[in-house]
């Protein structure tokens, strides 16, 4: 039986996380003189009382207690020391200085759609008199261009040293991108366009990413040589190369929705499929002495050339690091626990780069792991099959249920989204993912063989269109997901914790889990009926944040009436999904009734009546105002008294004329004025002692009602 003596490593592990863990949380953390001060305590405080501790067996907790510590604080010092903003030779602090930055691309260049995205070091802040030597690096978006289609990492770029602080998110329950950025070590961003900065051609950057790079665009390049194209060129690229810029968005619903996203990201299960190939062709190794060292070496370089094949994706640098420490754990004769292998390789990863626990797929990639090694044993002893073909689709299914067991609360959480065919998915895509990584691997071999390489270039479009169509029948299939499903963090860990707890029972046949379990559901069950019964007697006002555009939502219950500009509703999705759906999933919204703005027809709902631009939500009386009003400044007759008084697009007035006008509580400026228009109101309400609210400088307002 495996007990907490068995996994030392792991005992390492959870508190050097937690040390980790706190410096995200609450930003807080030891510097490294305050680290070695406190171990040097520990040490004096263990020596004096070593005697006592050694002759009491009851005491010893007390080593185990600054065991626990030290590691703590390790691990609270490293994500200290990795945080570039708080070192004194970061550029931030030459923000100020007039002149120019020296930066190198030290990314592969992305591809937006009016902009290339370059993430760059700053090496140096050039002045009239001064050079400064700086560090940090920042996100550079470049005008699209003939010169800026050449970008390409290792590039050095010399531009005017202006930046300025990535925004936080504008409206609520939106993607952190800050945040995000942040634990990149990225923290400033900038725009040029065309004729604002100077390209220099370089080899500047790491010479075996640079090699890395070059044989992905190179193995790319045969691709669309040899009869791989559109749809089929896109998703190999992805799944074979981690190259995911052809990947369109319906592509990424097509395979969101069917649940089967993880082929379109290469990460643990190409890695693995690729272990598991060189494993079974080098299987005569292990009848020779020292076979399996010298097997277990062949499988770790070969990982290491596919991880550069694919340009050292983050995701497969963690997947070829498991898989190098699972290999190095095989080629020894004696057992080795899987949990001390696992625990060693995200050691590994998270000293060199402690922010990576925040990553998605670092979260996914182990969790997944952890779960098949521990539940996919005992789902596959459940039912015994004679059949070769049938058991070998048995264990696809056990594999596909542990891993999603354990990941589907995380999969929710950040994605709002469950997969209800996710084995069907899974049945259909790795059979093909096995088939089409082992052709597309001999294809890159024999591609100077002309006819070999073409036919081989079909077979693999063909199983590659199979895959594709699979995967897009699923996800057309009634029911085959779950969309728009809100779950907090502390719901997210309950879940993690009925899990574990429905499998300890599973393993250990313990009651005691099976109640912990049954006692979790219904703490579960309890959050989910408060959160239900709020949202029902929920009454929300909100004008979003938007740029160049108009967006409010009245929220009542679980409805929302939206009132929205037509570009917006019409041309840009995105926007949407992106700025306002993730407040609608949140509050649990089902239905979404739009109303154009400027839109003079009537519209009526319990709780909102709609004339010509004039809201009454429940009690509150608000007026939208556009450039199409008609503004009288010698009007003569009383104010009209509203609550909220919200100025869109633009139009031509004064605050102390409006003020004439309205008898208005608060002045709320939204994002589809422009900045200098939205300036000078702002200075004005300041002047006039208006109380104002401008969406462009504070983000979206809300007004919760009860």
């Amino acid at each position: 039986m495996l007990t907490i003596n068995h996994i030392p490593l792991v005992r390492i592990l959870v508190p050097f996380l937690a040390g980790i863990i706190t410096v995200l949380a609450f930003d807080k953390g030891i510097s490294t003189k305050q680290f070695l001060l406190s171990i040097a305590v520990i040490f004096v405080f263990l020596a004096l009382l070593n005697k006592i501790l050694t002759d009491n067996y009851g005491k010893r907790w007390v080593y185990g207690f600054f065991f626990f510590l030290f590691f703590f604080l390790a691990g609270n010092t490293l994500t200290v020391n990795n945080n570039d903003l708080k070192k004194t030779g970061h550029f931030s602090n030459y923000i100020d200085k007039k002149g120019h930055v020296k930066l190198i691309i030290i990314e592969p260049v992305s591809e937006r759609e009016n902009s290339f995205r370059i993430v760059g070091r700053v090496k140096k802040v050039i002045t009239d008199s001064i050079v400064y030597k700086v560090r940090g690096k920042v996100m550079l978006y470049v005008e699209k261009d003939s010169l800026a289609s050449t970008l390409e990492y290792g590039d050095i770029i010399i531009t005017n040293n202006h930046f300025r602080e990535v925004n936080p998110p504008q409206n609520p329950y939106q993607f952190n991108y800050k945040r995000h950025l942040a634990y990149n070590n990225i923290y400033y961003q900038g725009y040029r366009p065309t004729g604002n900065y100077i390209v220099i051609k370089s080899d500047g950057g790491n010479f075996l990413l640079s090699y890395a790079l070059s044989l992905r665009n190179k193995a790319m390049d045969k691709l669309k040589n040899y009869h791989v194209h559109d749809r089929e060129f896109a998703v190999l690229s992805a799944l074979l190369l981690g190259y995911r810029e052809y990947v369109d968005d319906e592509l990424y619903q097509q395979f969101s929705g069917a649940g089967a996203m993880h082929i379109l990201c290469v990460s643990g299960l190409h890695v693995g499929i690729i272990y598991l190939i060189i494993n079974s062709i080098l299987f005569f190794l292990n009848k020779f002495k020292n076979g399996k060292i010298y097997k277990s070496i062949i499988i770790i370089l070969l990982i290491w050339f596919y991880a550069t094949l694919t340009g050292f994706s983050p995701s497969v640098l963690r997947a070829s690091t498991m898989f190098s420490f699972v290999a190095v754990a095989r080629s020894f004769n004696r057992y080795t626990n899987i949990y001390n292998v696992l625990a060693a390789s995200a050691f590994l990863l998270i000293i060199i780069d402690p922010y990576i626990i925040t990553k998605i797929g670092f979260q996914l990639s182990y969790l997944a792991v952890i779960s098949i090694v521990t539940l996919q044993p005992h789902l596959y002893k459940l039912l015994f099959i004679k059949n070769l073909i049938l058991d070998k689709a048995w264990s696809i299914v056990t594999v596909s249920i542990a891993a999603q067991i354990a990941v589907a609360p995380l999969v929710i959480y950040y994605f709002n989204l469950f997969s209800n065919y996710f084995i069907l998915t899974n049945l259909a895509v790795i059979p093909l993912a096995y088939v089409i990584i082992y052709s597309s691997l001999i294809f890159l071999v024999v591609s100077s063989i002309g006819f070999l390489a073409g036919l081989l270039g079909k077979i693999i479009s063909f199983f590659v269109f199979c895959m594709h169509k699979s995967v897009q029948f699923i996800e057309s299939l009634p029911y085959s997901n779950i969309q728009n499903v809100y779950i907090n963090i502390e719901e997210t860990f309950i879940l993690l914790f009925i899990i574990i707890a429905f499998a300890g029972f599973l393993i250990l046949k313990s009651k005691f889990f099976l109640k912990i379990a049954l006692i979790s559901v219904l703490i579960i069950l309890a959050s989910f009926s408060v959160k239900n019964i709020k949202q029902q007697r929920q009454n929300i006002f909100i004008v979003y944040s938007i740029n160049n555009n108009t967006a409010v939502d009245f929220i009542s219950g679980r409805e929302s009436s939206s009132v929205i500009s037509g570009d917006l509703l019409m041309q840009r999705s995105r926007d949407i999904d992106y700025n306002i759906v993730p407040n609608r999933i949140k509050n649990g919204i089902d239905e979404v009734n739009n109303i154009v703005i400027g839109n003079d027809t009537t519209f009526l709902k319990p709780y909102l009546f709609k004339t010509g631009d004039y809201y009454l939500f429940n009690d509150l009386k608000i007026k939208i105002l556009t450039d199409s009003d008609h503004f009288d400044k010698q009007d003569n007759l009383l104010p009209i008294e509203v609550d909220y008084l919200v100025l869109t697009k633009n139009p031509w007035l004064e605050i102390i004329d409006l003020k004439k006008k309205y008898d208005f509580k608060k002045l709320i400026i939204d994002s589809s004025n422009s900045f200098w228009r939205a300036n000078r109101w702002v200075e004005e309400c300041k002047k006039l002692g208006i109380d104002y609210w401008s969406t462009r400088h504070q983000g979206a307002y809300v007004n919760y009602r009860r």
